[in-house]
């Protein structure tokens, strides 16, 4: 028994002692990226863009471009969530140096070019929103939505179909609701302004000074 619980043991160590430890820049990138990720929902980008750039910085010591890609593309979707615009050449000129599919087909949702979108490439959660976008159907992108359970990966797509699409209540409150739930103000603010202009184009009035007011008093905490 001893000798059998000796030669465990040895195997253990030996095993453990072959296991390479992760390299460094990819713990530097990832929690660089992370408070990027984290400070820009909250509101902070330009206290934070610095950690973006040490992010990129770090991954560029790999020589993957395909993992440049993707932090770009992870920027692209945080500004997507808050429905802002974005600039794209970052990401199209490492997609020449190193063409990526799945990586260009996310990039076109990203930016509502959803013809040139191969549903086959986009991560699965987006397919059932894709498929409403592909009959306008604002009804079912709401119950699409609703089943992405990562909260972010929901948010994009409530900000992709507002900036692209026909949508309606529903979908701004399912962003608001999304948004508020994980204590994200940038985009909780950029969704209720939404809201304002959704009611005031509607005459609505009322709801639309109820939203405003609302957003005033967040936005002075």
């Amino acid at each position: 028994m001893k000798k059998l619980l000796f030669l465990t043991l040895a195997f253990m160590i030996c095993a453990c002692g072959s296991v390479a430890p992760t390299p460094k820049w990819k713990d530097n990138a990832y929690e660089q990226l992370e408070i990027y990720k984290t400070s820009f929902l909250a509101g902070k980008e330009e206290s934070t863009e610095p950690h973006f750039i040490k992010a990129g910085r770090e991954m560029a010591t790999s020589n993957d471009l395909n993992l440049l890609a993707v932090a770009w593309l992870t920027k692209y979707a945080l500004h997507a969530a808050s429905l802002e615009s974005f600039d794209d050449n970052e990401f199209q000129r490492l997609s020449r140096l190193e063409p990526n599919a799945a990586d260009l087909a996310y990039c076109n949702f990203l930016k509502g070019n959803f013809s040139a979108v191969d549903i086959n490439l986009l991560p699965d959660r987006y397919a059932g929103v894709m498929k409403a976008a592909a009959v306008k159907d604002a009804a079912s992108a709401v119950r699409e939505m609703a089943v992405i359970a990562d909260p972010l990966s929901r948010l994009v797509a409530c900000g992709v179909w507002v900036k692209y699409m026909t949508y309606d209540e529903n979908i701004l409150q399912t962003a608001i609701d999304t948004a508020a739930a994980n204590g994200w103000r940038r985009p909780l603010w950029a969704y209720l302004a939404k809201l304002q202009d959704f009611y005031s184009e509607r005459g609505d009035k009322l709801k639309a000074n109820a939203i405003k007011e609302r957003l005033e008093f967040l936005k002075k905490q």
